[in-house]
């Protein structure tokens, strides 16, 4: 199968986790979504030009992140089970996946845009609600990891992959040391072989895109990152 991806999109670094995680056998393509040739040439893969895309050996497109996933899973059933056998804790997983995405990672962003405004132009309303999202969602998760390795209790789950990159790219705009269980977390997080490939092949290529940026951002290690304002 092929994979077409972006080292340091977050949603590519989800699927690369599960692909480690379960160890199969993957063609990575890298797609440079900024050159006009290259993607011209993926939206023959994938129309909407969004990253990532899983081709599977039968052709079969695949596209959105946790879809991608749930494929995966099907697909190759070996251990660990990232979406759990029992349907009430498989829902449980696939929640907290869509809370990590919709309210943490969408917050992520809002803010981020938010750092790329004149400064007079900054924190309307729109940023307001989504920091009050994203910091309800952090205390949810802070709440379900009281006594627990991950989200999902012992087994790590379809939700710890969405949640590595999202918790590591969060610290650009917001700190969450007041939250000390999902500070231990993302320790964890980061410290386990899949997330520490994926991160540390992104890693360059995120710090040149902040770097880059009108107003210069950083992606600083956990024990210097910066309390949002907003």
């Amino acid at each position: 199968m092929k994979f077409y991806y972006a080292p340091a999109s977050s949603y590519s670094q989800r699927v690369l986790i599960a692909l480690y995680e379960k160890g199969i056998n993957f063609t990575p393509i890298e797609v440079n979504l900024f050159n006009p040739e290259a993607r011209s040439r993926y939206t023959q893969v994938n129309p909407f030009g969004k990253i990532p895309t899983l081709v599977t050996d039968r052709g079969q497109v695949i596209i959105e992140a946790a879809i991608i996933i749930e494929y995966l899973e099907q697909y190759c059933q070996n251990e660990p089970r990232l979406i759990p056998k029992d349907p009430e804790l498989a829902l449980k997983v696939r929640l907290l996946e869509r809370v990590i995405d919709m309210y943490i990672n969408g917050g992520r962003e809002v803010l981020f845009a938010n750092t790329q405004r004149p400064v007079e132009e900054r924190d309307g309303k729109g940023v307001v609600k989504a920091k009050r999202l994203l910091e309800t969602g952090c205390t949810l998760l802070e709440e379900r990891l009281q006594g627990r390795t991950w989200l999902a209790g012992e087994e790590f789950s379809l939700a710890d992959c969405a949640a590595a990159p999202t918790l590591t790219y969060l610290r650009i705009v917001y700190s969450y040391k007041h939250l000390p269980a999902l500070t231990d977390y993302v320790r964890r997080l980061e410290s386990r072989p899949s997330v520490m490939r994926v991160q540390r092949s992104g890693h360059e290529q995120m710090a040149r895109m902040l770097a880059a940026l009108r107003y210069p951002l950083e992606l600083p290690p956990l024990e210097e990152a910066p309390v949002y304002a907003g």
